[in-house]
């Protein structure tokens, strides 16, 4: 099995592929105007909601941030004079303890779903491969003995945290140090930024390459990238953890054709926004999907009672992997085409199997008697999801006006009375204030045009008579 590891990046994105024999296996897509999980912002504080002891702020986005009073923590970082303040009272009620107008930082917790604004909070964090730095949280947890030993080592400044993760057992103390030298470094170079009252992202969170190396599960025979940056922080990364895998690097350098054409990804990525997915068997995979349920139907139209075991297994292989592909998250309902009591533990067996290839936290259940399986899934922290996020809309109502004048003065001079029809939006902005565009029109065509309004009509349909 061919495993390659894609990185293309075009002005302000960043798109990653990764390909087993030819074939699309997951996507990601990071855009730097988009809200990714981990970015860090310069929020401003809009409305406090007592109810719920909890806050909104507007971080620069069409929708308000939510931070709620458990996500505040021991110490939260506010602008005046970049100065710490510490919470006391755990029972206190957020009304004391911010105001509105205040400027504070906080990190993406969890970024835009549909109607539901990015979840917010106080205690920032940095990551890397092994280390979880806590600016001003004096929280430290370090599984490994022999690191806990060296702890006076590692030159934490004051006010600072760390979490040192169990995976890193072989790693030396120096490659610790490193990585804590590295993520300080990010670190005061956010702090430098703290220097306005102003809305602005401070940090961000692009670190989708080295979480996609790190997991050891995943074996790669290439990784191509056309940007020399990227490339030097993949060697950087490689050289720190696995050396023997700098090989496998390469630097893509024609600008003719682009990475995703070469290995012909586009034509596959097209199917993230198809409902119906059909196979080669015949057979038809049809999911809808919900904020929090995700609805899968397998359908066959050469079945009978001997093949419905396969036609199952082949779906399956498809449904896991579009699973991984759309990054489903919640609860995942599959409708198995019906099979016997005996063969249902064997479904169960084979996708409890299979799914391991997943790198994030699911649980499976066995199938019911109705042929119905349950997966709960938990989301991946760098989805393609941003491709849904919704930019805020600005539209140019002049460019349908003068659609209506090009009309108008087509007929104006054939008919005495021009009756004009439109909605009641665009009917009020016609004809707001004393030099509205009806008086603009009277002025221009000597004549005064009637308008009505129809209430079934779209925002910039028109009829004119």
């Amino acid at each position: 099995m061919i495993r390659i590891l894609i990185i293309e990046k075009k002005k302000k994105k960043k798109r990653l592929a990764i390909i087993e024999n030819n074939r699309l296996k997951e996507y990601y897509k990071i855009k730097y105007k988009y809200i990714n999980q981990g970015d860090i912002y310069i929020a401003k504080i809009i409305y406090i909601y007592k109810g719920m002891n909890s806050i909104f702020l507007d971080i620069g986005y069409y929708k308000y941030g939510f931070l709620n009073y458990s996500d505040i923590g021991n110490y939260f970082l506010s602008l005046r004079k970049k100065k710490i303040i510490y919470n006391k009272k755990n029972g206190e009620n957020v009304n004391n303890i911010f105001k509105l107008g205040q400027y504070i930082i906080v990190q993406v917790v969890k970024d835009i779903l549909y109607n539901k604004g990015p979840r917010l909070t106080c205690n920032i964090k940095l990551v890397s491969r092994s280390i979880i730095l806590l600016p001003y949280n004096k929280f430290i947890y370090i599984s490994n003995k022999n690191i806990k030993k060296n702890i006076n080592k590692f030159f934490l400044p004051k006010y600072f945290g760390v979490i040192i993760r169990s995976v890193p057992y072989n790693i030396s103390i120096n490659k610790i140090k490193f990585e804590i030298y590295i993520l300080l470094k990010i670190w005061s170079k956010i702090f430098y930024k703290i220097n306005k009252k102003r809305i602005i992202k401070i940090f961000i969170n692009d670190n989708i390459i080295n979480n996609i190396l790190k997991n050891n599960r995943d074996h790669y025979d290439l990784v191509e990238t056309n940007s020399l940056k990227i490339c030097r922080q993949i060697s950087y990364y490689l050289y720190l953890y696995n050396s023997n895998l700098i090989k496998i690097l390469k630097y893509y350098n024609n600008s003719k054709i682009s990475l995703f054409k070469k290995y012909d990804i586009a034509k596959q990525k097209e199917i993230l926004f198809n409902k119906y997915i059909y196979l080669n068997d015949g057979t038809n995979i049809i999911i809808e999907r919900t904020e929090t349920l995700n609805l899968i139907d397998i359908n066959s139209n050469m079945l009978s009672k001997n093949n419905a075991i396969k036609v199952n297994i082949l779906a399956l292989k498809e449904i896991i992997r579009q699973i991984i592909l759309r990054n489903m998250g919640g609860l995942i309902i599959i409708d198995l085409i019906d099979i016997r009591y005996s063969r249902r533990e064997y479904i169960y067996k084979y996708i409890k199997r299979k799914i391991t290839i997943d790198n994030v936290k699911y649980k499976i259940l066995p199938p019911t008697k109705f042929n119905i399986l349950q997966i709960a899934r938990e989301k991946n922290f760098y989805t393609f999801s941003n491709i849904y996020q919704k930019k805020k809309k600005v539209i140019n109502i002049k460019k349908y006006i003068n659609r209506i004048e090009k009309s108008l003065e087509l007929i104006i001079n054939k008919k005495e009375k021009i009756f004009l029809f439109v909605n009641p939006i665009l009917s009020s902005y016609l004809k707001y204030g004393i030099f509205s565009y009806r008086f603009k029109w009277y002025i221009k065509y000597k004549k005064w045009i009637i308008i009505y309004t129809v209430y079934n009509f779209k925002i910039f349909e028109y009829k004119i008579k």
